[in-house]
């Protein structure tokens, strides 16, 4: 098959996917559009208010189905979107039935939210590429390793400052040594690309999500509130189980030899 028309397979499959997402919650569809006009009716700073809403979640969209489809490696995006499925599922269980967030449905959780997981990864996998051809040369492998280092340390730090104090801390402690174990075995200097991707762009995702009310944040700490913390919290929390995704799966495919011992193209 041509690659052009695999690019059209990749975007038919995104669209589907979409629509397959939207049709099995028609009823938060119909909700969601109703609530959103009523808004819009009302005038105001509301109406500019979800103007912004709908135009961020539209770019949002519109960068999906753009990027992912620039590049066309089947077998490896397969085990990118397995591995990133599998990864979320598990973190919203644990995220939401801790009490970290919570969804407007108040499910635990929503199984609609997990398709985001693999695009997600994607995504972050083709800006980071971007990124790795734009800015690599102006930053040479030991400055991007001490970037990646700083990058852990936020982590680790943001992590225990907000999940430490929901509950249990034998847990939380075990969540955060496994996940700083995987960032820090074997990193490549490129690895603060794909962090930097996967920071950028959950910071705008957890924005859409958090100002519209579909998920928020629940910090415990009482020098916190609001969702400024949790969004840093969602940020360097699903940065870093992409980040292990991506390695998980330049892993597997060094092991077939499918893939170059100095990461992806």
């Amino acid at each position: 098959m041509s690659e052009a028309r695999l690019r059209r397979v990749y975007g038919a499959a995104l669209v589907a996917l979409f629509a397959a997402v939207a049709l099995a919650r028609f009823d938060l569809f119909q909700e969601a559009l109703r609530v959103t006009l009523l808004q819009l009716q009302r005038g105001g700073a509301i109406r500019w208010k979800i103007l912004g809403e709908v135009v961020l979640f539209g770019a949002i969209l519109l960068l999906t189905l753009r990027i992912i489809p620039a590049r066309i490696e089947p077998r490896r995006d397969a085990l990118i979107a397995l591995l990133a499925s599998g990864a979320g599922w598990l973190v919203e269980a644990w995220g939401t039935r801790a009490g970290l967030w919570a969804y407007y449905t108040r499910e635990s959780p929503p199984l609609w939210i997990v398709p985001v997981w693999p695009l997600g990864a994607l995504v972050v996998d083709r800006i980071a590429a971007a990124f790795e051809a734009r800015f690599a040369r102006a930053c040479d492998q030991r400055r991007q390793a001490a970037l990646y280092r700083c990058y852990c340390v936020l982590f680790a730090a943001v992590f225990a400052g907000f999940a430490f104090p929901a509950g249990s801390a034998l847990l939380c402690a075990a969540l955060l040594a496994a996940i700083l174990a995987g960032l820090l075995l074997r990193p490549l200097p490129g690895d603060v690309w794909r962090v930097a991707a996967g920071l950028a762009y959950v910071f705008f995702a957890d924005f859409w999500g958090t100002s519209n009310g579909c998920w928020s944040y629940r910090p415990r700490h009482a020098a916190f509130s609001g969702n400024a913390f949790g969004i840093l919290f969602g940020m360097s929390l699903d940065s870093a189980v992409v980040m292990l995704c991506l390695k998980a799966v330049r892993w597997l495919l060094r092991l077939r030899g499918a893939e170059p011992a100095g990461g992806p193209r």
